[in-house]
């Protein structure tokens, strides 16, 4: 017999494994970041530190990368995160990495929406170059489908211990 405390607990069991999980796409990310001297085809990331940049101010923080990165930490961790975890059962597909897709599908889009306006790129970064958004996109998916494979690790884990 399923209670609504069994349902709520599964919730809050779900947003915690996608907290984790954010903290590794996250990761993977940065790590695509700071490769960008390496990859010359990463040189278009650069206009994401102008994105990081104008959210910080945008929100109030003093304009700077380190502020900006540092937004852009809590937006991967705690926003998408905890949005993964809540919208898990809706997003399709049967695979973990699928929904994660899906979900990094949705996350590129809103911030092509409401993120780089605020940054001066346009909607769906229009005023940039056409690499641009793509490579948002990209790296939007990237971080979906880490967030899924590392969700679907994690929760299989969790599921085999206890």
């Amino acid at each position: 017999m399923s209670t609504q405390g069994d349902s709520y607990q599964r919730i809050f069991q779900r947003i915690g494994i996608s907290l984790v999980a954010g903290v590794v796409a996250t990761g993977v990310l940065w790590l695509l970041k700071l490769s960008r001297g390496v990859i010359p085809q990463l040189e278009t990331i650069r206009f994401l530190d102008r994105v990081a940049d104008a959210t910080a101010k945008a929100t109030g923080l003093p304009g700077s990368l380190s502020h900006g990165w540092l937004w852009h930490l809590c937006i991967g961790i705690l926003l998408w995160g905890i949005l993964f975890g809540i919208m898990l059962p809706v997003l399709p597909g049967r695979r973990y990495w699928v929904k994660g897709c899906a979900f990094g599908i949705i996350a590129g889009l809103l911030t092509m929406l409401l993120v780089m306006p605020l940054a001066g790129a346009g909607y769906f970064g229009m005023d940039l170059a056409l690499l641009d958004p793509i490579v948002s996109l990209v790296y939007h998916i990237i971080y979906g489908a880490t967030l899924g494979v590392v969700y679907s690790l994690l929760a299989g884990r969790q599921a085999s211990t206890g």
